[in-house]
């Protein structure tokens, strides 16, 4: 009996860190939050704080697209320009309690 336990154990932990770990992967990394410092968006700031994981993987994919390395310029304009977007969606949602900015209307 101790070592069904034990077995069942063993198997709902590495089920909970399988299912865990690609969900690091979505987010935004340190180093995503190091570039997005010099573009003055805090780490800690509302906006960051307040982005869907969709949101955050989007912004990750901007962040790291190889189109705009060789351009700085690009990449920090398609950043600020996706940060106002999400801005204005939370902006939107604040205005319209209970309603999501991306939910259809009825």
């Amino acid at each position: 009996m101790e070592a069904v336990r034990n077995s069942t154990l063993v198997k709902a932990s590495v089920a909970f860190w399988i299912l865990s770990t690609p969900a690091h992967a979505f987010g935004l990394t340190d180093a995503d939050y190091d570039y997005l410092t010099t573009q003055n968006v805090p780490r800690d700031s509302s906006v960051l704080r307040a982005l869907s994981p969709k949101e955050q993987a989007r912004l990750h994919a901007i962040i790291i697209n190889g189109a705009s390395d060789n351009d700085p310029a690009a990449q920090a304009k398609n950043v600020a320009d996706a940060i106002a977007v999400y801005e204005g969606h939370q902006l939107w949602e604040q205005m319209h309690p209970g309603r999501l900015w991306d939910a259809p209307t009825r």
